[in-house]
This record gives structure tokens, C-alpha cells and sequence, in this order.
């Protein structure tokens, strides 16, 4: 195993390195960093090296609350792409980043120009953005705003449902079958009913004890 490179004392763009931090599970090297607002991060040598984090995230604050816009729906959703594709530390980071999700260039690095293609096409308050293509990141031509509804039954782990010859998500053979969702996946994948049985029987009959 090669030994890192030290990078106490060095300096990327804000972020200057003062010391090593605990190393993830994988092996990758961590520091601890000051920016020269002051605040503080642990940033992979990575993320130091190649510019994928260059604050404490001041930088990006300061750079798009000109617009008086970083306090909107908009700005926290912009905001949680780029946790999502590019924090380590999220929790998300190991189904966006960590798969190769990235956000296009145009958005990644100007707020405002996301903020002006979500005005332009539909968005509203209820609305999430959802990738049409889950293998892709984000960007204008993989992007659109949806529903909730919309956004589950497009979601890369939505498992699919073959009955009487058709394959839907559980979410459209509820909608159609005119089927209480929540009992439905609840007999499914609680109590490991069959399809056909989780959508035939009726309530307080079978499995009685569990009141479904």
C-alpha cells in the first residue's frame, strides 16, 4: 500500500490543510482544513487535489446570494444535488456520487442558471426534480419536474411487478386496481404475501392478526 502524500500547511483555494483526519473505511485520507472565512471542514485529499471542494461552503453562499435567492425551495434543492453527487460525508453520496452521478457543469456552478430552467419548464411548490434516466446526472436534458407519484415509480430501485401479462410498478397497479398502496407493499414485502394474495384478499380475513 503506497504510503499519501502529507498535505499539513498546503493551501487549495480557500482551504488551508492543518491537519490528518480519520480515514473512511476504504482507506481514503481525510484532512481537516480551515477556510479563510474561518470556518471549518474535513475534506478528502481528493476532493483538495482536484478542486471538488474548494470552502466550508461560504464560497458558494456568497456567490449566489447576489441573486437574494439562497433562502428559496429552489436554492435548497440546487443545494442538496451537489451534497448528493459530491459531499463524502452525506448519507446520499453512495446512491449519486459514489455511482457516478454528477450535476452538469452549467448548474454546478451557477445556481441561477438551474434556478432560470426550473422557472422555464413547470416548477412549482410540490414539485421534485427527477432524472428520466437514473443511469445519468443532472442537467437539462436528463431533468424535469414531477410529482411524487411520478418521481417513485421512476426511481432505480422501483422493482417492477409482472400480472395478467402486463409489468407495472406496485405504485401503477395500485393506482389502476383502485388498491390502499401503503396495505399493499406492507403485505408484500412485510409479511411476504404473494402479488395475487396481496391485492385479492380482503381485509380481516386472511393473516388476521395483523388487521390488514
Amino acid at each position: 500500500m503506497s504510503k499519501f502524500k502529507d498535505l499539513t500547511g498546503k493551501k487549495f483555494a480557500l482551504l488551508t490543510v492543518i491537519s490528518r483526519a480519520e480515514s473512511r473505511s476504504n482507506g481514503t485520507p481525510y484532512w481537516n482544513c480551515v477556510c479563510d472565512c474561518g470556518g471549518k471542514a474535513i475534506v478528502s485529499g481528493n476532493n483538495l487535489k482536484f478542486g471538488g471542494v474548494k470552502s466550508c461552503g461560504c464560497l458558494l453562499h456568497k456567490k449566489h446570494d447576489t441573486h437574494h435567492l439562497s433562502g428559496t425551495k429552489l436554492y435548497y434543492i440546487w443545494r442538496g444535488m451537489l451534497v448528493r453527487c459530491y459531499d463524502e460525508n452525506s448519507n446520499a453520496y453512495k446512491y449519486y456520487g459514489a455511482r457516478g452521478i454528477s450535476v452538469c457543469e452549467k448548474w454546478k456552478n451557477d445556481f441561477l442558471s438551474f434556478y432560470n430552467w426550473s422557472i422555464s419548464n413547470g416548477y412549482k411548490e410540490g414539485l421534485t426534480i427527477d432524472r428520466t434516466n437514473n443511469g445519468l446526472g443532472y442537467s437539462p436534458e436528463n431533468c424535469r419536474w414531477v410529482d411524487c407519484k411520478v418521481q417513485a415509480n421512476n426511481r432505480a430501485f422501483c422493482k417492477k411487478i409482472e400480472y395478467n401479462g402486463e409489468i407495472k410498478t406496485l405504485m401503477q397497479w395500485c393506482e389502476e386496481l383502485n388498491l390502499n398502496y401503503k396495505r399493499v407493499h406492507s403485505r408484500l414485502y412485510r409479511l411476504g404475501w404473494s402479488f395475487e394474495d396481496a391485492i385479492s384478499i380482503p381485509v380481516k380475513t386472511k393473516k388476521q392478526n395483523y388487521g390488514l
